[in-house]
């Protein structure tokens, strides 16, 4: 079985791409901001192969209610 790519949710896109490309040596795409939905992301390729897909959307970045945890 082989993955081809899995996406993460990140309130901190442009830091988290920066963390892959720096520290695990992935390749990032370009920024892709899409025009039907309030979202930006980048697919990132590791060296050996498999692709990592982050994504930052408004309100992401907001602390979850207290019922949240319940």
């Amino acid at each position: 079985m082989r993955l081809e790519h899995i996406a993460l949710w990140t309130p901190r896109l442009e830091t988290l791409r920066d963390f892959y490309v720096r520290h695990l040596g992935c390749t990032a795409g370009p920024v892709y901001v899409s025009r039907s939905r309030p979202f930006r992301s980048y697919f990132l390729t590791f060296p050996g192969g498999g692709r990592l897909e982050l994504i930052k959307q408004p309100g992401l970045d907001a602390a979850p209610s207290a019922d949240a945890a319940t």
